[in-house]
């Protein structure tokens, strides 16, 4: 073994010699894998979290063992590559992608962290020479999609190997840590809060650029009145979420190069919209590059023009990107041609764009150094529709800014539309990040792979030590908690319902127990709710807090004023509001009263936030226990019950009974969010492991699975299942099953794979191909027949097949140029190829699967004809 401190003393002397000096963090961290331990760097976006990564690189090659280098996206496994081979030679460094395989035996090998996670699933040789394995941006491992695969492999990986987990902040990393070290042995957390290029953040309203921060964490007071003179100048707007114009960019442009803030990247979070805003710049004739600049960038442009035919560049409108590239700026999202992507990349790294106009697939983590990020909008698109941006992903995407080495600080841009709220936006800029949720689940392919090697018992068990259970069980802890508290607070409430006829809570207890009333004994209890509520309305008195549902939301609030059939309410955000009797839709419950500032206006922002605090405090134990939920309940729980039992009670016939049932309703709240709790502690426990028995049942059922006197072991079918790393694993599986000998050749086979991607962009509709479309039908009937069988076992895995583009893949390995496809699809240039990579690294995993079958061959010959010219 090597002298591991003399090695990081010369590792950390090779960056200084280059003038980079670095953070206690990195050394630190450096150190931890010297003596042999895991590691967990959590730092901010930019703050040098590789070097970690780049010293379990030179213990591997210092010790001769090997080291496997993980990204979450093939994109950044490429970029890795890259520039490991440029540093440490081609032949030490290999890249495993799915559908690209470079140099396998080499050292270092640069692999997705799916690959990964089927290397350590197949036993894969490879393992037994890894020393390190470096997992990055592992705060992925909360993400729908990805996470899962993450968590597989932290609990799959060989005690011997070294973890190196880098990570953005996040705001439990200590709950993070302490899983790793409940699976992994000792593990170090590295935290680091601190940017090594300091970050500015500012709003952009009309030509000026006003700082976001005025004294502590309040906004300044420039920006907040250029706010409201932006907003008073166009009082009758409609749209107030109005986009930028065109006029709006190339001003912005100007006043980013005056303040010395370009290079920049620009997020618009729509692929049209950052297509539209080259275009104009194109037509306006902007140029941002010098004439040394314009030639640098030509020649680039050309290698790549070279690389593809005309029709190629016709069809990824070639010219137009190149255009743009040498004036300076350019577009990047998922539908631009990788190959351009990769150029822009590489062009902005080199210092030769100013701009770069992207959707959000830049905050994956791919080096793009700039010295300034815009937002145009704090809203993104999830797949369904516009969402707010969290504070995680605002802090990863303005932590592109500022380049280590480079800039003295980096800069923040937020544009100033009519109804930006300047405290959420300080807020959201706080630096704060929401805590990682495990996102994992069983699949089927993970299910078999277990059970290939371990036992029943064995399998589960580790399936219960995810991350998702271990998170679980810390909240069984806090349900329970919670629960105790209700239990007092019933308690409580038992001890002051009393009735001289009898029992009152006994009575109360059955009545809520004996289901839904008569449909005229429930209009009859809407009609008088209404009035109880327009009751409690005209009572309302200024100073009193309330509890009220609006609109399906419970709310707590203190009146404020009283008059002219409404009320103005100050709620526990500190924000003021008109309520209606109209508005309500339950009444106002008194819960306190709150002393408001003397002699201050509620337009004072202080004198809000005074009473916000106060109202906060005053129903913290309510709002905590649930107390006032029952306010969202339906009306119906006031109808007389239908039922005999209840004439027979004592308490029935009280005269006072009327208000017994009112004083009664914080006791049956706290019932019903005591029955919550439990069954959300009982839905808690071992919740993964009895996910891994009906996902087992589902597979038994299938005949994949097989029980016995000895447990479960493998059936028949289960060999090809263990090869198949898709979301649509057990579908494609059944679906393989069911071809006959001969029923695909090359082009079809390809056609048909493209099917089980799960990508909506592929579309539903049927192919024109007859073959195909037949078997697209069953495909449909065999996802019908598994959600069915999936739906007896309460598990959700299989989704719908996408076989809207079967043709057009077929029609690409019989020789359909991407022209020809693209206009056939109506898919983007990026969005094709991207698929069309998975599509041959899903024929791949057919071919491994189909072992001696005939599709096996048939898939392989689908798979070459895939990968023709520089585009795949």
């Amino acid at each position: 073994m090597p002298d591991t401190s003399l090695l990081l003393t010369d590792y950390v002397e090779s960056y200084a010699a280059r003038g980079i000096h670095l953070d206690p963090f990195q050394i630190e961290a450096c150190q931890a894998l010297d003596n042999g331990r895991d590691v967990l760097v959590s730092a901010p976006t930019g703050s040098g979290k590789t070097v970690v990564a780049n010293y379990a690189v030179t213990l591997a090659l210092a010790s001769s063992r090997r080291c496997i280098y993980t990204a979450p996206i093939k994109a950044l496994s490429n970029q890795k590559h890259a520039e490991l081979a440029r540093t440490l030679g081609e032949d030490n460094v290999g890249l495993l992608t799915g559908d690209v395989t470079i140099n396998r035996d080499a050292p270092i090998l640069i692999v997705t962290t799916e690959v990964l996670r089927n290397m350590l699933f197949q036993g894969a040789p490879e393992i037994d020479d890894v020393g390190y394995v470096v997992l990055d941006e592992v705060h992925y491992l909360a993400d729908r999609d990805r996470g899962p695969v993450w968590e597989e492999v932290i609990l799959s990986l060989p005690a011997h190997v070294r973890l190196v987990s880098l990570s953005a902040t996040v705001a439990n990393s200590g709950e993070v840590i302490g899983w790793l070290r409940s699976v992994r042995g000792s593990t170090e957390l590295i935290k680091s809060d601190v940017r090594p290029v300091p970050l500015d953040q500012h709003v952009a309203v009309g030509r000026r650029i006003l700082p976001l921060y005025g004294e502590g964490d309040e906004p300044s007071s420039a920006l907040i009145r250029a706010l409201r003179a932006q907003a008073d100048r166009a009082p009758e707007r409609h749209d107030r979420r109005r986009r930028l114009t065109d006029s709006d960019r190339r001003r912005l442009i100007e006043t980013l190069e005056d303040r010395d803030m370009l290079p920049a990247i620009e997020f618009i979070f729509s692929r049209k919209g950052c297509d539209m805003a080259v275009r104009a710049l194109i037509k306006a004739d902007v140029w941002l590059t010098s004439r040394a600049e314009q030639n640098a960038i030509r020649e680039q442009v050309d290698e790549l023009r070279d690389t593809l035919s005309e029709s190629d560049r016709r069809a990824v409108h070639f010219e137009t990107s190149a255009s743009a590239l040498v004036r300076g700026f350019g577009a990047h999202h998922a539908g631009v041609l990788p190959a351009l992507k990769s150029l822009t990349e590489r062009l902005m790294e080199q210092g030769l764009l100013r701009i770069v106009y992207a959707t959000g697939t830049l905050a994956l983590g791919i080096d793009m150094p700039v010295r300034s990020v815009v937002l145009e909008e704090l809203r993104r698109f999830d797949g369904q529709g516009f969402v707010d941006l969290s504070a995680t992903e605002y802090t990863q995407l303005i932590g592109r800014a500022g380049r280590r080495g480079k800039d003295l600080v980096g800069n923040a841009v937020v544009i100033g539309s009519d109804d930006l709220d300047a405290w959420a936006l300080a807020d959201l800029g706080s630096g704060r990040v929401e805590p990682l949720v495990s996102a994992f689940t069983p699949s089927y392919n993970t299910v078999v792979n277990l059970l290939a090697d371990q036992t029943y018992s064995a399998a589960r068990d580790l399936m219960g030590a995810s991350f998702a259970q271990y998170q679980r069980n810390a909240d069984l802890g806090q349900i329970e908690a919670r629960a105790q508290r209700i239990r007092r607070g019933i308690q409580t409430e038992e001890a002051h319902l009393t009735c001289e006829r009898g029992d009152l809570v006994e009575y109360l207890r059955k009545r809520a127990a004996l289901g839904r009333a008569a449909k005229s004994a429930r209009k009859q209890a809407k009609r008088t709710y209404r009035t109880r509520i327009a009751q409690s309305f005209e009572a309302a008195r200024t100073g009193v807090l309330y509890a009220f549902a609006r609109g399906g939301v419970l709310e707590y609030g203190v009146v404020l004023s009283v008059g002219d059939g409404k009320l103005r309410i100050l709620d526990w955000y500190g924000q003021m509001s008109w309520l209606r009797e109209g508005d309500l839709s339950s009444e106002l419950r008194e819960v306190g009263e709150v002393v408001l500032p003397h002699g201050r206006s509620m337009r004072d922002r202080d004198a809000r936030e005074q009473v916000a605090e106060a109202i906060i405090e005053a129903v913290d134990e309510r709002s905590e226990l649930g107390l006032d939920r029952d306010l969202l309940d339906s009306w119906d729980r006031f109808a007389e019950p239908r039922d005999e039992v209840l004439a027979d009670h004592p308490c029935h016939t009280c005269p006072d009974l009327e208000a017994h049932i009112k004083a009664g309703e914080s006791l049956l709240s706290l019932d019903a969010r005591l029955r919550e709790l439990q069954e959300m502690a009982e839905n808690f426990h071992d919740s993964v492991g009895r996910e891994f028995d009906k996902t087992v049942g589902v597979l038994v059922e299938l005949g994949i699975l097989q029980r016995s006197d000895e447990g479960v072991h493998l059936g028949p079918g289960a060999p090809m299942l263990r090869e198949l790393h898709v979301d649509s694993d057990l579908l494609l599986y059944q679906c393989l099953s069911e071809l006959r000998e001969g029923q695909l050749d090359s082009a079809s086979m390809a056609g048909w794979a493209s099917m089980f991607l799960a990508d909506d962009r592929l579309g539903s509709s049927l192919p024109h191909s007859g073959a195909l479309a037949g078997l697209a039908r069953r495909a449909g009937q065999q996802a019908e027949f598994l959600q069915d069988l999936e739906l007896r076992y309460e598990i959700t895995r299989t989704g719908v097949p996408t076989p809207g583009c079967a043709d057009i893949f077929a029609g690409w390995v019989s020789g359909a140029t991407l022209e020809e496809c693209l206009a056939a699809s109506g898919m983007a240039a990026g969005d094709f190829i991207t698929a069309a990579r998975r599509v041959v690294d899903l024929l791949g995993q057919i071919a491994q699967a189909g072992g001696e079958f005939w599709f096996a061959d048939v898939a392989r010959k689908a798979r070459s004809g895939m990968q023709r010219g520089e585009l795949l």
